[in-house]
């Protein structure tokens, strides 16, 4: 007859008691603690992204600007919600080429409210002027914080909502997408607004529409993209130069539209030259009261006899001038009075920054500079030449007479009073498609921010819960986690341990 001792029945459930601990802990120890996701906001603009097509194979068929952004956000769902926090402002929903200046000023106060309490905006716009309004909010937002426009070449859907009869192969879902990816990866903190389309990335001052209809629409000239998205991996090869600036005041631009209040914006222009074209549209221009006009020369830059004439005359009026050619990249140098070279600035950006320096300033000079600065920002490393070793552990060289700086420079424009109009008479065509001097070396991230929020840079918001990269699984798992584990491991190994004297004993006292 076996008894079992009253000691043995305590020791059986003291085990069961830790056993049933150690099961009870392990599965929380495992769970990882909940963190919050970056915040993206996306303000919708309407355009093609949020177009109705006639049919679900119909690409170029359709009504801009019709879905609203809060059911195309939903149709995304889970998937967005892995690895951001999103809400919704809905700015308009119309083509891109049907909004105004005012609007664009509304437009970028409410990109930086959102940017108050978000991580990072997201501007849905169409396709046919979205380069501008990328340039406009490169320009007057006074924020650091990511800002991404995007949009689709081909609509969304073709049914009565967003989420009825998907049109086939549109890329607006995963631009979409991928935007909001690249807006929680913090990786273009301090590069001002960014264009994400097609899975690259580019400058707002560099991009251009390439084609009329292609997904790959999307240009930089000369320089190429910024970077792209593979998947869910966010590569960044190279920067704006304004990123020198990141931990400085100088990062931002002077026209914060704030100090305008509600003061009228200037109107300017474009003006494009062409085999003898005629001195009527300036004239016009001025009679209407256009305070700035740019040209898209020939060339270098180059206008016609009467074009030049009419010129002339409208400067004499006050009427400012910034010299562009029509050929799509390449440098305008020079000037004259009234004239402001444009550099390498395509023609609608020109006007951009021309009527923001009309706005800021009547100093002419002073716009000069902005357009030498701001409007052709260049990578010029030279000042660190006489202090910054240029071999491994060796002595720098002689400290420079002048404190050294790394702000992105470019030599300002010879102004030149009474000399020709530049442009008329181009001396010689400026080499095209030379890059600027230095580029930042690929990948790098802005100073004083890590592309996540992470202290160690490690890449998070690609995907969620991968757990951390470091040497081990326990020490990325944070501090409560490896004491829930602690105490899970103790009491399954006090579990083991008594009831293996349990088991001893009762052992003893079956033999007894």
């Amino acid at each position: 007859m076996n008894t079992t001792h009253p000691r043995a029945r305590a020791l059986t459930a003291l085990t069961s008691v830790a056993l049933a601990a150690g099961v009870l802990l392990a599965p929380a120890a495992g769970a990882a603690p909940e963190e919050d996701l970056p915040r993206v906001t996306v303000v919708a603009t309407g355009g093609t992204i949020a177009g109705k097509a006639q049919g679900r194979d119909t690409f170029t068929s359709y009504r801009a600007g019709t879905y609203p952004m809060a059911d195309m956000v939903a149709q995304l769902e889970p998937e967005i919600g892995a690895f951001a926090d999103v809400d919704v402002v809905q700015f308009g929903n119309s083509g891109s080429g049907g909004y105004t200046i005012e609007q664009y000023r509304e437009l970028t106060a409410t990109v930086e409210e959102a940017l108050e309490e978000s991580d990072a905006v997201v501007v849905t716009t169409g396709t046919d002027t979205m380069e501008e309004f990328a340039y406009w909010l490169d320009l007057t937002v006074q924020n650091r914080k990511p800002v991404i426009l995007t949009g689709a070449m081909r609509p969304w859907a073709a049914g009565e909502t967003a989420g009825e009869a998907g049109v086939i192969g549109a890329d607006g879902p995963a631009n979409l997408l991928q935007a909001v990816r690249l807006g929680a990866s913090q990786k273009t903190f301090c590069f001002g607004t960014v264009l994400m389309l097609n899975d690259e990335i580019h400058a707002a001052r560099d991009v251009t529409k390439g084609n009329t209809t292609r997904n790959d629409t999307f240009v930089t000239r000369q320089l190429g993209a910024l970077g792209w998205i593979d998947g869910a991996s966010v590569h960044v090869q190279r920067a704006p130069a304004r990123v020198l600036d990141c931990v400085d005041e100088d990062w931002f631009t002077p026209f914060d539209l704030d100090e305008l209040g509600s003061a009228a914006l200037p109107r300017t222009e474009v003006f494009y030259n062409y085999q003898q074209a005629g001195g009527e549209a300036i004239t016009a221009f001025t009679e209407a009261g256009v305070t700035g006009i740019v040209t898209a020369g020939t060339g270098a830059g180059g206008i016609s006899s009467a074009p030049g004439q009419a010129r002339r005359a409208a400067i004499a009026e006050g009427v400012w001038f910034v010299s562009t050619s029509r050929t799509g990249s390449g440098t305008v140098d020079g000037g004259g009075e009234g004239i402001i070279a444009g550099g390498d600035l395509l023609p609608q950006k020109a006007r951009l920054l021309l009527l923001l320096s009309r706005a800021f300033t009547e100093d002419i000079e002073q716009a000069r500079e902005w357009f030498a600065t701001l409007g052709t920002p260049s990578f010029d490393q030279s000042a660190l030449a006489g202090t910054v070793s240029p071999t491994p552990g060796g002595e720098p060289g002689e400290e420079p007479t002048t404190e050294p700086t790394t702000a992105p420079t470019t030599p300002p424009a010879t102004p030149g009073t009474g000399e020709e109009p530049a442009g008329e008479e181009p001396a010689g065509e400026v080499p095209a498609g030379e890059e600027p001097a230095g580029e930042v070396p690929a990948g790098e991230q802005p100073a004083g921010e890590e592309p996540d929020g992470s202290e160690d840079g490690t890449d998070t918001a690609a995907g969620v819960g991968g757990g951390g990269s470091g040497g081990g699984g326990l020490p990325a798992l944070g501090a409560p986690v490896q004491a829930a584990l602690t105490a899970a491991a103790l009491a399954v190994l006090a579990g083991g341990t008594l009831y293996a004297l349990h088991r001893r004993r009762t052992w003893a006292v079956a033999g007894e």
